[in-house]
């Protein structure tokens, strides 16, 4: 049998071809002229029965004057038999036999016409072969059905399920399909076993095709794993006067793709790993998401224009050069931002000391670098500052520290003047921080750290001061910047 469209060769039992999906007729009409030429033989014999009862009727009328003219003679017995008669009699029975044997043939050729060109009955039968798991026969008692109602969707969606069951899955995918197309209610159903039928076959790329078009909530979330639906940003395009971060999620698992350039994202571009920072300026941000089927979702793009204001520089107290006396550095700044700061020269960030009141300079050689940063986290250029203390003093920072380890060592803090100390690998170390100005006087201010043996350095949080001008040493504990509270080292 071929394919009424396309003209390839199909199965017997077929109802829809698997190659171009055309509808083939398998249950042949009933044959119309056959019953007519049936009905036209039967006429034909009742009317040649009722020649034959007419002719039969003038025979008699003929016969019986001549049986008139035959009884005057004497010679003709009364009762004889009339053979002609009973010659006529014989075709007449041999006729109506005839007659009847062709009706019962007639009927009983109708009845199974009349059962093939009925829904109902080839539906039912069907129904009773799927029950004993007679899936092939159903689907061509089926294929009969929708052959006298195609329009019926309940029916195809039933013959779907036969194909299936009987191993003719690409015949219950077309069938899905074209049923997909048409407004029903069983959308949900269709789109289960469509999609049950393809996880099978593991064809995972025809999948997400599926899902990227489906609108039914629950099977894209029953079958979200093999769905790859565009990613999902954070924040919605647009104008921003802020510094904003973007975010891109997949809807299951897999890995998104994306580029800052405009350009179509592939398998080939940067991988989004962590939140991507906008700054000032325009951005095109385009991605795709592939799942772990390698099933790829449609590129989506995003456009960001960035139009940030920046807060002005902070402004401070004093100016870079070289200072004999303690001082404290005041910075000035707007209310809506905040101050950071190094001592080193490297660039300060949000992680960086915050300045919340007056810094002490440091002792010696510093280098100040500032930054202001609003509540957007947009920054403002840096500010530098170099400076350099040095103080006039009886005693210089380092016979001042080595002043402090011989009263250590004295006193049993220290076990030797090389800064070891009792039960521990290690060695303490003295540095002065700044010098301050209390009640008159001047003061090293001196900061102790304890070095492990791999060399990294720990505070441990005592400190000491040594007066520039007399070497008394005492243990200081700071109350603010600039500000300490003085104990003598022997108390």
């Amino acid at each position: 049998m071929k394919c009424p469209k396309c003209g390839r060769e199909l199965d017997e039992g077929k109802l829809l071809c698997e190659y171009c999906g055309e509808e083939v007729n398998m249950v042949p009409d009933f044959d119309i002229e056959l019953e007519a030429e049936i009905h036209k033989n039967i006429s034909n014999m009742v009317e040649d029965i009722s020649l034959h009862e007419k002719e039969e009727y003038i025979d008699e009328n003929l016969d019986e004057e001549d049986d008139l003219k035959e009884h005057l003679r004497d010679y003709f017995p009364k009762n004889k038999m009339n053979i002609k008669r009973g010659r006529r009699i014989i075709p007449f029975f041999v006729i109506t036999i005839v007659a009847f044997i062709l009706l019962g043939v007639t009927i009983y050729l109708a009845i199974p016409a009349s059962q093939n060109n009925s829904y109902e009955y080839q539906y039912n039968k069907a129904i009773e072969c799927a029950t004993i798991d007679h899936y092939d026969e159903a689907v061509i008692y089926l294929e009969r059905a929708l052959a006298l109602n195609p329009s019926n969707i309940d029916a195809r969606f039933l013959l779907a399920k036969y194909y299936d069951k009987s191993g003719q899955s690409q015949s219950a995918i077309l069938v899905l399909e074209e049923l997909l197309k048409l407004e029903t209610e069983r959308k949900e159903e269709i789109y289960d076993l469509l999609l049950k039928i393809l996880e099978t076959r593991q064809d995972y790329e025809k999948m997400g095709e599926l899902l990227k078009e489906c609108d039914v909530e629950r099977i894209v979330s029953k079958y979200n794993k093999y769905a790859a639906l565009q990613p999902v940003f954070n924040k919605e395009e647009g104008v921003y006067d802020e510094l904003i971060s973007i975010t891109i999620k997949g809807n299951t698992e897999g890995f998104v793709y994306y580029t800052l350039d405009g350009a179509t994202p592939t398998k080939n571009s940067m991988v989004y790993e962590s939140p991507i920072l906008l700054e000032s300026g325009d951005y095109v941000i385009k991605a795709l998401f592939v799942n772990m089927y390698g099933v790829e979702s449609d590129v989506i793009t995003k456009t960001y224009y960035i139009n940030l204001l920046v807060p002005e520089e902070p402004d401070i107290n004093l100016e870079s050069g070289s200072y004999d006396k303690p001082q404290m550095i005041e910075i000035y700044h707007a209310d809506d931002t905040k101050i950071y700061y190094t001592m080193d020269g490297t660039i300060p960030t949000e992680k960086s000391m915050r300045y919340t009141e007056p810094i002490e300079m440091p002792y010696g050689v510093s280098n100040l670098a500032i930054v202001a940063i609003n509540d957007s986290g947009v920054q403002s250029s840096v500010v530098k500052r170099t400076f350099q203390l040095a103080i006039q003093a009886n005693f210089s920072t380092t016979l001042a520290l080595q002043v402090l380890k011989n009263n250590l060592w004295a006193n049993g803090t220290l076990f030797d003047l090389d800064g070891h100390v009792p039960n521990r690998l290690g060695i303490n170390t003295y540095y002065v921080q700044t010098v301050v100005e209390l009640n008159g006087r001047v003061y090293y201010i001196v900061y102790e750290e304890y070095v492990d043996t791999t060399g990294k350095a720990h505070e441990t949080n005592n400190m000491y001061a040594i007066d520039v001008e007399t070497a008394d040493l005492y243990t200081a504990r700071k109350i603010g910047e600039g500000k300490y509270s003085l104990i003598p080292l022997s108390e």
